[in-house]
């Protein structure tokens, strides 16, 4: 069964209140090693370029406006016998996180982007996504999240349930948050500036594809992909992170398809009406290599 989330989606959920910081800027590096295509005896590289950048604004101590850009490049062959493209991703994020008691807090989004192989003003180029996410606070180290993401792929529209969890251990050594099924986890601080982690991510998206291929018709590609990793974590300072990651993608897919070719529904890994022709070949899973800058500011 396939696992198709936004990747947008994936990247917010570390802005949400729910956990004790904030990201305000995080700039991600990703390379995987040469993978064999399923049939023919080609390879393909997947090289990853990303920069989120965040901007909380303060109206109150109840409401805080978050704001952002995110931008994201993935280079790699589509099919064994065609170049390397790079495919896309640009968008800008408006939302609100609300305090609404002591318990409770809501943070609303929404998320209009770009995602091609050549960034443009197309209506095929755009997509919009909304994000409603809200936190139970039991305390301040154990807090539930409960929320619903939509967005309009290529392929129709995604909706994706959220439940999720932030706890974090008296000695503030552990620390689990897990907002699923899209992200998981999970770290220990084994010194003052080091901690060990693992983690899941269920990245997915769609792009909008203008390069000619397959007698020239229009077309979309729809990435899934499924990472689980390990990771060590450097603290340079006070609010300056880096992560070095390395895991195995499953299910890791780039297909390419029609432009007409939709499905009546997604619902989260569910697809309904789904009777789609994939026109590429594609090529086996593997690991992959991360490399994330944070800039942090805790709450």
């Amino acid at each position: 069964m396939k696992f198709l989330h936004c990747i947008l989606f994936t990247c917010l959920i570390s802005a949400m209140q729910a956990q004790n910081h904030l990201d305000i800027i995080n700039i991600t590096y990703t390379n995987t090693p040469s993978n064999d295509f399923e049939i023919s005896k080609a390879q393909t590289s997947v090289e990853e370029r990303a920069l989120e950048l965040t901007f909380p604004i303060v109206i109150n101590d109840k409401t805080v406006l978050l704001t952002g850009v995110y931008g994201n490049k993935t280079s790699l062959k589509l099919d064994a016998e065609t170049t390397e493209v790079d495919l896309n991703i640009l968008s800008v994020n408006f939302g609100v996180n609300k305090i609404f008691n002591d318990k409770w807090s809501g943070t609303f989004m929404i998320i209009p982007k770009i995602a091609s192989d050549k960034i443009g003003f197309d209506n095929e180029d755009f997509q919009l996504g909304a994000l409603a996410l809200f936190t139970n606070t039991k305390r301040k180290t154990l807090k539930y999240k409960y929320g619903i993401f939509a967005n309009t792929e290529n392929y129709g529209i995604i909706i994706v349930p959220i439940i999720g969890l932030y706890y974090l251990s008296k000695n503030e050594k552990f620390e689990a948050n897990l907002n699923l099924p899209i992200t998981v986890d999970i770290n220990y601080k084994i010194f003052k500036k080091g901690s060990i982690g693992m983690g899941f991510e269920g990245l997915g998206t769609t792009y909008n594809l203008k390069r000619p291929m397959y007698n020239n018709k229009q077309l979309y590609v729809a990435k899934t992909s499924n990472e689980i990793c390990s990771y060590f974590q450097w603290k340079f300072s006070k609010s300056v992170y880096l992560n070095s990651k390395i895991g195995y993608a499953i299910g890791r897919d780039y297909e390419v398809y029609d432009a007409n070719d939709k499905i009546d529904l997604a619902m989260s890994s569910f697809y309904f009406g789904d009777h789609r022709t994939q026109l590429n070949e594609d090529f086996k899973d593997g690991m992959f290599f991360k490399f994330e800058l944070l800039y942090r500011v805790h709450l």
